[in-house]
């Protein structure tokens, strides 16, 4: 069986598909429904006219929505390679076409210079008006690498995109048409009102069908998809390649997110779709259309979820927050006092459930402000407040990251861990590029610390409330640690371009 993935849908095939019609359905309800009195009485049953009142909510909510759902075709972009290049382009993320381009066969078929031109592929989709003036919404990877993009209106006509601005990292994107009429646009609705279970209608062009509904509830709220750091509504209204970018829409007629992915083993709908929520759309598009680009905010730490063992270790009732696991150096959260353990329970009023929704409340801070954060600090609330700073860009972020810390072997049995005093050297062959902490030189495959995923090559920077600068610091944290039957360790360890420290607690006590 394939393995679940999560596919973006913008490119679809022109598969033929049929869709049943919703009328001609009812129509067959209404016939029997004729049939199907309450005794004594000349009316219909009740369930029947329940129904008929969510059809005629299904029917009038698409009747205003369609007018302003457009489809959108794109065209590649033309990519000159060389026989010797070595730059990049679309096709280098691409394992067959670098594998082609490599090939000595291929080589032999390319002119002296060695040039050709290649066309990257053409791709569709779909979007929803939201300014009379021509403004339209849609996802970032449909318009990705288009040399040209075509909106489609609902009544047929064409026109050529003359200003796309896009945000990868939310994948949101802003066009402009030119019109000489008002378009039909739709309203914006609040997505933090929208509850699980609640009825909402997918529109949009699957496999380039123009114009298709679908309907479903929601299913769940504040997913996150592969580790990407967004929120996604959840629903079960199908949506497939060619849906992305439309709306997702509630029984009030307003859009609530913008259709965006699917979970499938079979590349088409399995019943699982997604959609980003119109509160993080309307941040990106308002600052795509002042400026062309999306700022972000950011505190500058590292973070960890809290489970229950966790939060048990952490002196919380219940998990709740973020756990702080490192802090970059420089950062706003070092000028303002953070400390790895403290836990941030509310961020500007909004209370942290997780890591995933600390970044989507974090990031939409306005750059250059101060917020107030909730934390618990060794057991005890306080207040803290930061001047939030504009993220950096990626290869600056891990820079700090490297940064943040400052630049005899002993095996412990009760976790089953080699360790010894971190040195400069060795930091370097690890890449932690700092010399705080202890190296874990061995694990024992039986022992307690494999259990809990720790790893020869960590780094442990910290037991319990106590930095470890050495071998005997591990000692006597230990010993500190043995009446509660368990070890808190924060380990560290490379990965990637970057270090990632986490919190794991390791029972040390045969009795718990």
């Amino acid at each position: 069986m394939k393995s679940n993935r999560f596919t973006a849908i913008a490119a679809g095939s022109l598969v033929a598909m049929l869709v049943a019609g919703v009328a001609q359905h009812m129509s067959g309800i209404e016939t029997a429904n004729a049939q199907i009195q309450i005794p004594g009485q000349n009316q219909p049953s009740p369930a029947f006219a329940k129904a008929y009142e969510v059809s005629d909510a299904f029917r009038q909510v698409s009747r205003q929505t369609l007018p302003a759902v457009v489809s959108i075709k794109t065209t590649g972009k033309v990519v000159k390679r060389t026989s010797g290049s070595t730059g990049r382009s679309p096709f280098d993320s691409d394992p067959f076409f670098r594998q082609f381009f490599n090939d000595p066969r291929m080589r032999g078929f390319l002119d002296e210079e060695g040039e050709r031109e290649f066309r990257s592929p053409s791709g569709q989709g779909s979007g929803f008006i939201i300014g009379s003036e021509g403004v339209v919404l849609t996802n970032a990877h449909v318009v990705d690498d288009a040399e040209e993009v075509i909106v489609r209106l609902a009544d047929g006509r064409e026109f050529k995109a003359t200003d796309v601005k896009a945000d990868a990292r939310a994948d949101v994107a802003v066009l402009r048409i030119n019109v000489a009429e008002k378009l039909p646009a739709l309203p914006l609705g609040n997505d933090e009102q929208m509850e699980i279970g609640d009825w909402v209608l997918a529109f949009g062009s699957p496999f380039g069908m123009h114009r298709s509904v679908t309907q479903g509830i929601i299913s769940a709220k504040g997913r996150g998809l592969d580790g990407d750091g967004k929120e996604f509504i959840q629903t079960d209204a199908a949506i497939n390649p060619g849906n992305s970018g439309g709306p997702l829409v509630n029984l009030r007629g307003e859009v609530i997110g913008i259709n965006t992915a699917i979970s499938t083993r079979s590349g088409g709908y399995d019943g699982v779709s997604f959609a980003i929520p119109v509160g993080m759309v309307r941040w990106v598009a308002d600052q795509l259309q002042k400026s062309g680009e999306v700022k972000r905010a950011y505190l500058g730490i590292q973070m960890q979820e809290i489970d229950a063992q966790l939060a048990q270790e952490l002196d919380l009732p219940v998990p709740q927050g973020v756990a702080v696991t490192e802090v970059v150096k420089g950062s706003p959260a070092d000028v303002a006092g953070f400390k790895t353990g403290d836990v941030i329970l509310e961020v500007n009023g909004r209370r942290i459930s997780n890591p995933l929704n600390m970044m989507g409340v974090v990031e939409r801070l306005t750059v250059g402000h101060a917020y107030d954060l909730k934390v618990q600090r060794a057991g005890r609330q306080q207040d803290l407040r930061i001047t939030v700073a504009e993220r950096p860009r990626l290869a600056e972020l891990q820079r700090q990251r490297s940064n943040s810390s400052d630049a005899g072997s002993e095996f412990l049995d009760e976790l089953g861990i080699a360790v010894q005093d971190l040195t400069v050297e060795i930091a370097e062959q690890l890449g932690m590029e700092s010399a705080e902490g202890v190296v874990i030189t061995e694990v024992a495959p039986t022992g307690r610390a494999a259990k809990f995923g720790i790893e020869p090559g960590m780094v442990i920077a910290r037991i319990a409330n106590k930095q470890v600068r050495s071998v005997s610091d591990v000692i006597s944290a230990m010993d500190l640690s043995r009446k509660n039957g368990r070890i808190l360790l924060l380990v560290k360890k490379k990965s990637g371009n970057s270090n990632i420290s986490r919190f794991i607690s390791v029972p040390i006590d045969d009795g718990r």
